[in-house]
């Protein structure tokens, strides 16, 4: 046996691309020689825009032939198998994945290479294909999923099988929610973010509006509490995965800017290895409007809504998603001398939807699109406290701890907690903030340190 590890999918194209490329830079360059003699009485600077054009001609045809070259190979779920470590029999032959891990899922296949080569799965193909969940999903998690048969309709008559070709298995409907429900748990974001940005959210903004008291003035300094209501904060996270494996790793980096005491943005980027590497980006605005009531116990009651995009990318797929959400939400909190204690909680309900612009209906991940956008609206419960200690006139000790709760039956998602600790100094109303978090579910764990500044503008 011949082990092969293949760290980037993208190797598999280059011959292809190549071919492809010199074909275009060479149609490029003819038409810019044509150009030339064609414009012979022109003047210089119509001479430099035509060089202009062509250069721009290079561009988009390079990368256009890039995704043609790709389009050519695997793709869909087949893509996705390839870009697992695998065992290559010494003759070629066979080629064997034995319990990878793929986002949500573990995957155990065999492929019989009928065209000789290995290092695709080509149409005439045969696959014995197993996905099964992942440790930690829980009772109530997706059975596994099984395929026998060729990749494509051309290996029908070698391969056998009653299942039809592995995409059209895959594209069916009632496999494809289910392999939704195993690669990507509750959410995509939860799989590739590290959690799912409607969790994400409402742990920031618990955190930092909500249950926020570091800018908060003691008693009689001024009107609205005396709150700063703008500001921001970075924060870099590591995350350790419970199965995880010697080679992996798993951090991000995420951020807040308070715009006003109504608007926010936010972002994460996510990065994971294990064995391929997976990127995502999510990026929301919300609105969260409230009134804050000054009585013995401070109240704040109000709503939130949210708008953003998350897009994930990787050897195995790329995918991407429209995010939304909305809620509402309320908390109080009680000075006690130096001592100040509080709690809040937030419902709301939130959706995932991938236009057809974005995969179209002949994709061949069409079928998570389509079992993506059929999941609905997700209802998350978060809820928690807070207890803070002024140490001097300036600094302020804080503990806050969360708890997310998913409330849907359909969801897949594990209740998780989330503890910060953290010092505060303040500088007249505004305040800076360092401290640790730690966030924890059935299947990760992750430590981040943040930076926080709250500001009276």
């Amino acid at each position: 046996m011949t082990h092969v590890t293949r760290i980037a999918a993208w190797d598999r194209y280059a011959a292809r691309c190549a071919n492809l490329v010199f074909g275009v830079n060479r149609m490029a360059v003819l038409a810019a020689q044509s150009a030339a003699k064609d414009t012979g009485n022109q003047p210089r600077a119509s001479v430099g825009r035509s060089k202009s054009r062509v250069v721009w001609l290079v561009l988009v045809q390079t990368f256009i032939a890039v995704g043609l070259a790709r389009a050519q190979a695997d793709s869909g779920l087949s893509r996705a198998v390839d870009a697992l470590n695998e065992t290559v029999a010494g003759n070629g032959r066979l080629t064997l994945i034995e319990a990878q891990r793929l986002f949500g899922g573990i995957v155990t296949a065999t492929i019989t290479n009928n065209d000789n080569d290995p290092n695709t799965i080509g149409p005439s193909d045969c696959i014995t294909f197993l996905i099964a969940p992942r440790a930690g999903t829980g009772s109530g998690g997706p059975a596994p999923q099984s395929f026998s048969g060729p990749r494509s309709a051309s290996g029908a008559g070698v391969c056998g099988g009653t299942q039809g070709s592995f995409e059209d298995w895959a594209r069916s409907a009632p496999i494809a929610p289910q392999l939704l429900r195993i690669l990507f748990p509750g959410s995509l974001g939860a799989s590739v973010l590290g959690r799912s940005p409607s969790e994400l959210h409402a742990q920031q903004f618990l955190l930092t509006t909500a249950l926020a008291t570091e800018g908060v003035r003691r008693e009689g300094q001024g009107a609205e509490g005396g709150r700063a209501f703008a500001g921001g904060l970075i924060e870099s996270e590591w995350v350790r995965k419970e199965d995880r494996q010697p080679g992996d790793a798993g951090w991000a980096w995420q951020g807040i800017y308070g715009i006003n005491r109504h608007l926010a943005v936010q972002g994460r980027f996510a990065r994971q290895r294990e064995f391929f590497t997976s990127n995502a980006t999510t990026f929301s605005v919300d609105y969260h409007p409230f009134i804050e009531i000054n009585r013995t116990i401070t109240w704040r009651v109000g709503g939130t809504g949210r708008a953003g995009f998350l897009y994930s990318s990787s050897n195995a797929m790329d995918l991407g998603s429209l995010e939304f959400g909305g809620g509402g939400w309320a908390s109080g909190f009680k000075e006690l001398g130096r001592v100040r204690a509080g709690g809040g909680a937030m419902l709301q309900g939130s959706r995932s939807w991938v236009p057809n612009a974005i995969i179209g209906d002949g994709d061949d991940l069409a079928f998570l699109a389509d079992a993506i956008n059929d999941r609905g609206i997700l209802y998350d419960l978060t809820f928690g406290g807070t207890a803070s200690v002024d140490t001097s006139k300036r600094t302020r000790v804080i503990a806050k701890i969360l708890e997310n709760t998913p409330l849907s039956l359909r969801d897949d998602r594990a209740d998780s907690w989330l503890l910060s600790t953290g010092l505060s100094y303040s500088i007249g109303l505004p305040t800076l903030n360092v401290g640790y978090k730690l966030y924890s579910t059935s299947m990760l764990r992750a430590h981040s340190l943040f930076f926080q500044g709250n500001f009276d503008w």
